[in-house]
């Protein structure tokens, strides 16, 4: 595919270029009401509202992500739909009155059910906020470290 714009990927400049390049997407969430962090190519929205809201919350959401999708496309950007996750966190209680993980979103044409966990920045988050999945996880990897370790150890 011929490219008409762009930079060198691993340039040091590319990521300062980019968060300029999209950084109107702030904006958008704004009109929203929706709270917005970006780290480099990756979007994140947040919402607050009490588990009797969740019904008015999940239209203003795909609105919000409607528009950002729109502001994406008119900018030579795409929303991935594939990697798009959605959480609905709250306390163990609040969890337990919503039907199994919380209502889906509807984006074009597709939807993105609820999860229970999601991974953001190397930190795993669970829907009723609690750390267990980030522990095991974290766990896992040192004992497999470990584990090499002992290995290569034994062999010298």
């Amino acid at each position: 595919m011929h490219v008409i714009c762009s930079f060198p990927q691993g340039s040091v400049l590319g990521p300062r270029l980019f968060i300029m390049y999209s950084a109107d997407l702030a904006d958008k969430a704004v009109e929203h009401d929706i709270t917005f962090h970006g780290y480099a190519d990756n979007t994140q929205l947040c919402v607050h509202c009490r588990p009797e809201e969740i019904a008015a919350t999940t239209p203003k959401l795909e609105r919000c992500i409607t528009d950002m999708d729109n502001w994406m496309s008119a900018n030579r950007l795409k929303l991935n739909i594939d990697k798009t996750e959605l959480l609905w966190a709250g306390t163990r209680y609040n969890m337990s009155m919503l039907n199994d993980s919380g209502p889906s979103v509807q984006l074009n044409n597709v939807t993105v059910k609820a999860i229970q966990h999601v991974r953001m920045l190397g930190v795993h988050l669970s829907s009723d906020l609690s750390l267990d999945k980030h522990v095991s996880s974290v766990s896992a990897t040192c004992f497999y470290h470990l584990r090499q370790l002992r290995t290569h150890l034994a062999v010298a």
